[in-house]
């Protein structure tokens, strides 16, 4: 099967965006953000990882999400948060924003010959809106820390965040709401996101070229 272009904008619900994708159905990892299976549950402390009600249980085979630029605004990082696998429990970040931009985006799932891919050029920027807020499970995420809200940056601005491995300026108590920049980022494992894509510029193609 050849691949296919898009040309122009297109928006839908996540969810819409797989199956045009041709990506497995199955893997149930995007719905709209009207879900009540998506809702966050209120605050959650990183120290005790507690289980986190709001996925249903994941596919184990997640896709990996790498752009140049991820931009979430009125981010809060709501902590580590126990999911359940197909392979059992696992430990993630969980994210909330008021939404996410993410500039050449490009989202690959699955393995070998059944890997599927959704690209967009990369001056292009997508954007994820929600009803409320926008939410991100994800086992690791990595990159470059661009933008702080206007905070002053650390001076190691590579990242590789993980449930073990939380940075200062993540977890910093003063400020839990702010908008966060990252460049050259990767988003490994992305266990589930919400809301409604506008994708300009897509590519779609099965296999992980």
């Amino acid at each position: 099967m050849p691949g296919t272009s898009t040309a122009g904008t297109m928006q839908r619900p996540l969810a819409c965006a797989l199956a045009v994708t041709a990506l497995p159905a199955a893997l149930h990892l995007f719905a709209p953000a009207g879900s009540s299976a998506l809702r966050p549950s209120g605050a959650v402390r990183t120290s005790e990882a507690p289980v986190d009600r709001s996925p249903a249980r994941l596919a184990g085979v997640l896709p990996e999400l790498r752009a140049g630029r991820l931009v979430l605004h009125g981010s809060t990082f709501r902590g580590v948060v126990t999911v359940r696998t197909a392979a059992g429990s696992e430990r993630v970040l969980k994210f909330t924003a008021r939404s996410l931009d993410i500039g050449g985006l490009d989202l690959r799932a699955g393995r070998d010959g059944a890997a599927m891919r959704l690209r967009t050029g990369p001056a292009t920027t997508s954007t994820v809106k929600g009803r409320d807020v926008v939410t991100l499970y994800t086992r690791k995420l990595s990159g470059t820390l661009a933008g702080l809200g206007g905070a002053p940056l650390p001076a190691d601005r590579s990242v590789a965040i993980t449930p073990d491995a939380l940075p200062p300026w993540l977890t910093h108590p003063a400020v839990p709401t702010r908008t966060v920049t990252f460049e050259d980022v990767t988003v490994s494992q992305l266990a589930r996101l919400s809301g409604d894509m506008s994708l300009t510029g897509t590519v779609l193609r099965p296999g992980a070229g």
